[in-house]
C-alpha cells in the first residue's frame, strides 16, 4: 500500500546535473526516503517536456500527491551541460602538444569546428590521441574521444584538424604600403612573437639590414611579415657614373671624386675608381651618385694583381673614362 505525501509541489523547472531523472527533479517537498530514479536524463544541454497526464500518472505510481494537480500542467526539465567551444579544443591542443613535442611557444587554430556540450561537472570532458602534427607545413590532426560517451557515434569520437604555428622572431610592415614605396627604416619593426602564416622557404625573410632602401614590388599590410619576394633593389649608382666618395671620422670629413666600377643599390656595397689617385676602394652606397668608406676599406691600385680577380671593367680602371 502506498503512503502518500501531502504538499508536494511541481517544480516551475528543473535542471538536472546527472544522467538520471529523480522524483524529487519533478516534484518539491517529497517525504524522506521517497525520492527516487524515475528515468534516464536527456544529453547534457537537452531537454525534455513532461504534460500534465503524464504527472498524474508519475505521481500516482510513486504515491505523490501535489497541492495543484492538474491535467494542463506541464514541466520542462534541463540537463545541465556545460559547451566546449573552440579555445576549449584549441586549449586542449597546446597542452598535449607541450606535452609530447615540449613545445611552448606556438599557436594553435582549429579548423571546420563544431561546439559539444558535455555534462557540467565533467572536468576531463575530452582525451585526445592520434596526434600528427606535419611542421613543415603546420597542419596537425588528431582524434578526439569523450571520456563519457553519449552514445552518438558523431560525437562521441571525432577526427580534430588545424594549424600549429611557432612563434618567431619576425620583421613586419608597420602600416599598408603600396607598390613602389622605397622602404625606410621607420616603416618596419621586429615583432618577437610572430606566429602568423610564412612561406616554408628558410630564405623568404630577409635580413632587416638590408631592407632600407628597397621598393616593394607590390602593395603590402601593415603587420604582414617582410619577404624576400616583396622587395627589388632600387639602383642608385650605374656603372661608369661619377660618384662622391666621402670618408667621415668625428671631427673630419673628406670627399673625392670617383667613378662606379659596379651597379649598386641602396646599402649595397661596390668598388669605385678614385679619380685623383688610382685607387679602387669599397665603399657603401649611401644615396644617388655617393658612396661612403669608413676605416676598414683599404685602397688597392687600379693596376695591382688583386684588382684582376674582382673582375672589374679595365677600360675604366685605366683611364677613368666609360
Amino acid at each position: 500500500m502506498l503512503n502518500y505525501s501531502y504538499g508536494a509541489r511541481l517544480r516551475s523547472s528543473g535542471e538536472i546535473e546527472t544522467n538520471v531523472v529523480l522524483l524529487s527533479n519533478l516534484f518539491d517537498g517529497l517525504e524522506p526516503g521517497q525520492d527516487r530514479v524515475i528515468g534516464p536524463a536527456p544529453a547534457p544541454g537537452k531537454s525534455i517536456q513532461i504534460g500534465g497526464y503524464q504527472l498524474i500518472a508519475i505521481a500516482d505510481q510513486y504515491g505523490v500527491e501535489w497541492d495543484d494537480q492538474s491535467s494542463t500542467a506541464t514541466l520542462k526539465l534541463v540537463r545541465a551541460g556545460h559547451v566546449l567551444d573552440r579555445d576549449y579544443f584549441i586549449d586542449l591542443v597546446k597542452k598535449n602538444i607541450a606535452l609530447k613535442d615540449g613545445q611552448n611557444s606556438f599557436s594553435v587554430d582549429v579548423a571546420s569546428f563544431k561546439p559539444i556540450v558535455v555534462d557540467k561537472k565533467d572536468q576531463d570532458p575530452v582525451t585526445l590521441s592520434e596526434i600528427n602534427w606535419d611542421k613543415k607545413t603546420g597542419k596537425f590532426s588528431a582524434t578526439a574521444y569523450l571520456s563519457h560517451p553519449s552514445g552518438d557515434k558523431m560525437i562521441d569520437s571525432f577526427i580534430l584538424r588545424g594549424t600549429i604555428r611557432l612563434k618567431q622572431p619576425v620583421t613586419v610592415y608597420n602600416s599598408s604600403y603600396p607598390a613602389g614605396y622605397i622602404i625606410q627604416s621607420g616603416d618596419m619593426h621586429i615583432e618577437p612573437n610572430y606566429s602568423g602564416k610564412i612561406p616554408l622557404s628558410s630564405q623568404v625573410l630577409p635580413n632587416p639590414d638590408n631592407i632600407v632602401g628597397m621598393s616593394l614590388s607590390h602593395a603590402v599590410a601593415g603587420g604582414d611579415p617582410v619577404l624576400v619576394t616583396d622587395l627589388r633593389r632600387v639602383t642608385l649608382i650605374h656603372q661608369g657614373d661619377p660618384v662622391l666618395i666621402t670618408y667621415s671620422t668625428p671631427g673630419l670629413r673628406l670627399t673625392a671624386t670617383g667613378r662606379a666600377l659596379e651597379d649598386g643599390g641602396s646599402g649595397q656595397f661596390v668598388h669605385a675608381l678614385n679619380l685623383g689617385s688610382k685607387m679602387i676602394v669599397q665603399g657603401k652606397v649611401m644615396a644617388s651618385g655617393e658612396i661612403r668608406v669608413d676605416a676598414s676599406s683599404t685602397a688597392v691600385p687600379a693596376s695591382s694583381k688583386e684588382v684582376r680577380g674582382l673582375r672589374l671593367p679595365t677600360t675604366m680602371m685605366n683611364n677613368g673614362d666609360r
